[in-house]
């Protein structure tokens, strides 16, 4: 965990360092508007690690700014990055070819300009990325459930909604997690099914009368089988004591390396999220998990088994148990562009629709974001499977 971070606070570093040292440089000559950028970038630049690292050691209320200014500034952040370093490269084109009139150096009204721009296009995407981050979607998905033939008529379908990475916390609260169950709820699933990083971070605690407001919205989902969680890696970063119980009180049935039975129609096995280590569990296998669950024992040859597993690592798992299904998040599809072709290498599949021998598997791209609150890859969304709806094969893509 510390490589991880020390990893990303490194190449934090490094784009910021660059992207100083080039403002610095490109605003030389523009008086007053040099210094005002420069101190205003450094600002913005230093919230992240700031809010990130100083948190627990500051008043709330500051922590809180530092962190809602960090979290704002890393959408411009990066594609300013990618804006510089394409001007750079246009730039130094420039130089040895004369590509426009007046090649470098250029005058302090025309590099002005040039930051002005880089600016205002970071600050488009941005816009356009919270407002996309703000509009889920419904994606409907059709999946066979292969079981034994004597099981239930094959036109049986159970409507089951996925929801994954909703990270309630300082920048997503019981507004948009309301317009996520009123969705879900409009879509009348026959199950409904938390994936994991419900909650953000430990300062979701801090505020009763927000959380009292989150437990009843998420208390207000609407289904024939109820409402069913597992745990994900920010959900231990936020205390997992504390969101069993938060969960608990919104009327959702958590599943700790546990499996049930669901009204004699389906398995669920839920399993303890990876990084439940950092508090001393030991997260068991699927095969462990089964064999400790004896109503188990007679009806899984009939009915179909999902797991839900909030990080989508060692999906071979899942396959060799005969699971019918697995359901995961954790990923963000990447959140934003171009994050998202780095995780698509990280994993086996980082989004979508999957097949491993008779077992499918959903990676889901999340209801919510982390960091800021902006989608320039793909959507949040709310995920509606419908388990067992056609005998038709489902492909690898």
């Amino acid at each position: 965990m510390g490589l991880f971070f020390g990893t990303v606070f490194g190449i934090y570093f490094i784009i910021n360092a660059y992207m100083f040292a080039r403002l610095f440089m490109t605003l030389a000559g523009c008086g007053a508007v040099r210094a005002i950028a420069c101190v205003a970038f450094l600002l913005f630049a230093a919230s992240f690690p700031a809010g990130r690292l100083l948190a627990h050691r500051m008043p709330a209320p500051a922590a809180d700014v530092l962190i809602l200014m960090g979290s704002l500034y890393l959408s411009p952040m990066i594609y300013g990055f990618l804006l510089s370093v394409a001007a750079d490269a246009f730039g130094l084109l420039n130089s040895v070819v004369a590509i426009t009139h007046n090649p470098p150096p250029f005058s302090p009204g025309v590099r002005m300009c040039s930051v002005f721009a880089i600016f205002a296009a970071s600050i488009a995407i941005t816009l356009a990325g919270a407002w996309n981050a703000n509009t889920p979607v419904v994606v409907a998905i059709d999946i066979p459930a292969e079981t034994d033939p004597a099981a239930a008529p094959s036109d049986v379908t159970t409507k089951i909604a996925l929801l994954s990475d909703i990270h309630l916390g300082r920048l997503t609260g019981p507004k948009y997690l309301k317009k996520l169950v009123e969705k879900t709820n409009a879509q009348d699933p026959d199950i409904i099914l938390l994936l994991g990083d419900t909650i953000d971070d430990e300062s979701f605690f801090r505020d009763a009368e927000r959380m009292s407001a989150a437990a009843e919205a998420l208390s207000s989902f609407k289904s024939r089988l109820g409402a069913w969680a597992v745990l994900g890696n920010h959900d231990y970063y936020a205390g997992d004591a504390q969101v069993s119980d938060f969960l608990s009180r919104a009327g959702v049935t958590l599943l700790r390396d546990e499996a049930a039975v669901v009204s004699g129609e389906l398995i669920l096995i839920g399993r303890d999220d990876r990084s439940a280590s950092l508090r001393g569990f030991e997260r068991k296998s699927i095969e462990e998990i089964a064999a400790s669950s004896p109503p188990l024992q007679s009806d899984a040859p009939t009915l179909p088994t999902i797991v839900m597993d909030h990080q989508p690592f060692g999906l071979e798992e899942a396959e060799s148990a005969g699971a019918t299904l697995q359901v995961s998040g954790h990923t963000h599809r990447g959140q934003l562009f171009p994050v998202n072709f780095i995780v698509a290498f990280m994993y086996e599949k980082h989004y979508g629709l999957y097949k491993r021998g008779k077992t499918n598997y959903y990676i889901t791209s999340g209801a919510g974001v982390w960091g800021p609150p902006v989608r320039t890859a793909g959507r949040p969304e709310i995920v509606m499977l419908n388990l067992g709806h056609s005998a038709k094969e489902v492909g690898e893509r």
